[in-house]
């Protein structure tokens, strides 16, 4: 269950930071983002504020995410997997776009080579797609176009207020900045950054609310209500630019051992 909220906060996250628009595929896109967390207390546990960097690169039905800490994820459109991988521990696993497949690699992966467990473990599937499915439905999304427009940087922007209720799990309201300036497939990001929801039902009617965010978002504050905690947390666009990715950035690393199920 603590997986699930963390999941769900980090998605809430991510659903706002990004805009869902298709542009035109071109050459690679290098994109480098500040992200601050503010300090938090969820389930008793304390966490420090924190800043991290988050270097992206679009290619053509391709996606590379790098986080600080030394993971990366990586997206093949064309394939319909996401790869985590685990570069402190050598070590990445395939997360197939389907649920169902997804929770069954999740089952197989907890059972280990236990038989009587992993007869217990046939019906988690089952059991979590209508687990997923009850905190979909209680999920929504409201995006406000203010018509506020300010310069940041060299890019002319647009506000948007989202208000977004994650059901049991809490609210979040954020202040959001767009460019239209940036012409972004920001479609691809957003698919690949959200995959362990997109599969839900539910989840098509808050990405077509956030689609109503027009361009790149440039600036996001948000402010999470968690489980009785407040959570709040800033995200900047440091740089955006077309150029060629390094040999080899959509492919796994060589040498680096395939593990079953989803780490975390």
């Amino acid at each position: 269950m603590r997986k699930n909220r963390i999941l769900l906060i980090s998605s809430a996250a991510i659903l706002i930071g990004l805009a869902a628009v298709a542009r035109p595929a071109r050459a690679d896109v290098f994109m480098k983002q500040k992200v601050h967390t503010g300090a938090m207390k969820v389930m008793g546990q304390s966490q420090p504020e924190k800043d991290t960097i988050r270097v992206t690169w679009l290619g053509p039905n391709k996606v590379r995410m790098d986080q600080d800490g030394g993971t990366s994820t990586v997206f093949l459109a064309d394939k319909k997997v996401l790869y985590l991988i685990d570069h402190n521990k050598k070590q990445y696993s395939e997360m197939p776009l389907d649920f169902e497949k997804m929770m069954g690699q999740a089952a197989e992966a907890q059972a280990g080579e236990d038989p009587d467990r992993a007869k217990a473990m046939e019906k988690m599937p089952a059991a979590m797609k209508n687990m997923m499915k009850g905190m979909m439905e209680g999920m929504s999304a409201t995006v406000t176009d203010t018509g506020e427009t300010k310069t940041i940087g060299s890019w002319t922007c647009r506000k948007y207020l989202v208000e977004m209720n994650m059901g049991m799990m809490g609210k979040v309201k954020s202040e959001s900045w767009a460019t239209e300036d940036l012409k972004v497939d920001t479609s691809l990001y957003f698919t690949s950054a959200n995959a362990m929801m997109a599969s839900q039902p539910g989840f098509e009617k808050i990405a077509q609310e956030m689609r109503k965010i027009k361009g790149v978002v440039v600036s996001t504050a948000s402010a999470m209500t968690v489980m009785g905690s407040d959570v709040t947390s800033t995200t900047e666009l440091l740089e955006c630019a077309d150029k060629a990715a390094p040999a080899g950035t959509y492919e796994l690393p060589a040498g680096y051992t395939k593990v079953k199920g989803i780490k975390g």
